[in-house]
């Protein structure tokens, strides 16, 4: 009996930490490695329209802000052509929801090497171009999504003032 009360003590402690985690990283600039963290705030703003996004190719992850959200994530990005795309795979982390909002209003922020950049991501519905940038997603990542979890490609592109 005494083990079982040590054990439900340490998984205790082990979810009050995870939680503190989760809360301590809403407080920050920007996400903290995989926890969403508080707003986008530090870096220039670049207003200027980015026209080809190549500089990023070599980028493995960005932070990225919906307008509306208080938090931001940690996202891959990928450059085909000078045409940066975001990938998000629906089936994980499980709960995730901000493709929802994105393709219902796709105005952000994106942070990349401390700078932040105004965009409006658009969902591709052409699959020829997805299965495209799967390919890309698995030589740049080493893998990809499983194969069972449907994957949205967004296209980061300028954002119309």
């Amino acid at each position: 009996m005494r083990v079982l009360k040590f054990i439900a003590w340490i998984v205790a402690g082990l979810v009050l930490l995870i939680g503190m985690a989760f809360a301590l990283a809403r407080l920050g600039d920007g996400p903290t490695g995989l926890l969403p963290g508080g707003p986008l705030v530090a870096g220039e703003l670049i207003a200027e329209p980015v026209s080809d996004w190549g500089f990023a190719t070599s980028i493995d992850t960005i932070e990225m802000q919906l307008d509306g959200d208080e938090t931001s994530r940690t996202t891959w990005i990928l450059v085909k052509d000078g045409q940066a795309y975001i990938p998000c795979s629906l089936g994980f982390p499980p709960g995730k929801d901000w493709y929802l909002r994105a393709d219902e209003n796709g105005d952000a922020v994106v942070r990349i090497e401390g700078n932040r950049y105004p965009v409006r991501l658009v969902r591709l519905r052409d699959e020829s171009q997805q299965s495209d940038l799967v390919g890309i997603v698995r030589e740049k990542y080493g893998g990809g999504p499983p194969s069972d979890a449907e994957v949205w490609f967004f296209a980061v592109q300028p954002r119309v003032s």
